[in-house]
């Protein structure tokens, strides 16, 4: 499964830099992680749960960052293991300034077995494109509320429920797999029938 893309940081590189290996920060703000933290040199260990349509259940993962390139990116593998199955995974980080704002490239592969890859390819890369998203979002949002807040006053920003991560998933799955104007049609139909049990 190939996943990449980019995301534009309302936030200097070295304060993006410094929010990407803060395992704090970022548990606070990825979907699904129930804990994250440094068990050595540019090694990370976390559980994350995650729900992939039917498939639900938690995953122990090991992350290591190999090559740093401080502040402007790194590369990084993740091994992780649990009930629904396993990922593996290799990626490329990329961070670049631009002018007060940062941009942060990733491409990756991930390999992924057991009960989860039953669920299908479409299915499994936009799950993985909706965490990415909501993760990058959620971190944006973090480093813009430490910029306005008070030094020493510790920010926390709610990441998003199982819910509304479910809905994200729902929201890319229908940009992938139905085009737009069929979409469109299916909602006017939806409509039209709830008129006419209430008219009727």
């Amino acid at each position: 499964m190939k996943v990449a893309g980019d995301y534009v940081f309302d936030a200097p590189q070295q304060e993006v830099w410094d929010g990407l290996l803060d395992p704090e920060v970022l548990a606070a703000t990825m979907p699904g992680c129930d804990k994250l933290e440094l068990t050595g040199e540019n090694q990370y260990q976390g559980v994350l749960n995650i729900k992939v349509g039917p498939v639900q259940g938690k995953f122990q993962g090991k992350i290591e960052l190999e090559d740093p390139d401080p502040p402007n990116g790194y590369s990084m593998k993740v091994n992780g293991q649990g009930a629904p199955g396993f990922v593996k995974a290799h990626a490329k980080i990329d961070i670049a300034a631009e002018g007060e704002m940062t941009r942060l490239t990733y491409d990756g592969d991930a390999q992924v077995g057991g009960r989860i890859a039953s669920v299908g390819q479409r299915l499994l890369e936009s799950s993985a494109k909706a965490i990415i998203k909501q993760s990058l979002e959620g971190l944006n949002e973090t480093l813009k509320a430490r910029a306005g807040g008070e030094e020493g006053e510790p920010v926390r920003v709610d990441k998003p429920s199982q819910t509304e991560f479910a809905a994200a998933v729902a929201k890319e799955v229908a940009k992938d797999v139905v085009p737009k104007p069929v979409w469109i049609a299916i909602v006017v139909l939806l409509l039209l029938l709830i008129l006419y049990f209430v008219l009727s």
